[in-house]
């Protein structure tokens, strides 16, 4: 079994895969997230996070929760 970690790097050249099943970055993710999603549906519904293996799931909320720090609370949980 592979399990994944994430590791934020600032200004990291290369892209930082989120979800390896449809290759999705948290650069994607970020800018979907500046583009008004907030949730885990909204991301699978725009970009497909989550619908494969579903081991992004995690990742993809930190992400929406660190882009929405500060807001209302959000609809973040994961399917």
């Amino acid at each position: 079994m592979i399990e994944l970690i994430m590791i934020r790097v600032t200004n990291y050249p290369n892209p930082m895969y989120i979800c390896l099943c449809n290759a999705i970055t948290e650069r994607q993710v970020r800018e979907c997230a500046r583009s008004g999603a907030c949730s885990v549906d909204e991301l699978t519904s725009k970009l497909g996070v989550g619908s494969g293996c579903g081991r992004c799931l995690e990742c993809a909320v930190d992400v929406l929760r660190e882009m929405h720090a500060g807001s209302e609370p959000a609809l973040l949980a994961a399917k």
